[in-house]
């Protein structure tokens, strides 16, 4: 590991904005090239029966991470933008897995204008506007009967 002791403050903080930058557009590459490995199968011709499995098995990602990307890439096909969004840093993954299976045609320009900058909590907030779930049916059932216990005085 680098020892950034010595580095000046000043350095070290444009540094790891820099390497905050490099990072999004990294992950925003990487995405992308999940999406056409799947579009093209070539998970295939590594004797994997899917992308996921591809993603754990080849590139040893873990479960949420393959599930991440998968769904992020899959989703970038249909919204090229959400690449451009996670490059520069207005969405992130999770944000945009969050949000994926809610975007239509018609909403997602709004959608997307909306969830710049929302924390991972926020755009759960907003998913639950998109498709709020009907209240759950008020329910009465009866307990069961418990005899009194035999040393119980009445």
């Amino acid at each position: 590991m680098l020892s950034l002791k010595s580095v000046r403050d000043e350095d070290l903080l444009r540094q790891l904005l820099q390497l905050v930058k490099q990072s999004r557009r990294i992950e925003a590459e990487l995405v992308a090239h999940i999406a056409e490995v799947e579009l093209r199968r070539l998970y295939a011709q590594e004797a994997c029966s899917s992308m996921f499995e591809y993603c754990r098995r080849i590139l040893c990602f873990r479960e949420n991470e393959a599930y991440l990307r998968i769904t992020v890439a899959r989703a970038a096909r249909e919204n090229p933008v959400l690449l451009e969004m996670l490059r520069d840093g207005r969405l992130h993954l999770s944000g945009i897995a969050r949000l994926a299976p809610h975007l239509s045609r018609q909403n997602s320009e709004t959608v997307l204008k909306r969830a710049c900058g929302m924390s991972h909590r926020e755009i759960r907030e907003l998913v639950s506007e998109l498709e709020p779930r009907p209240d759950a049916p008020p329910s009465v059932r009866k307990l069961p009967h418990r005899p009194a216990p035999a040393n119980a005085t009445p």
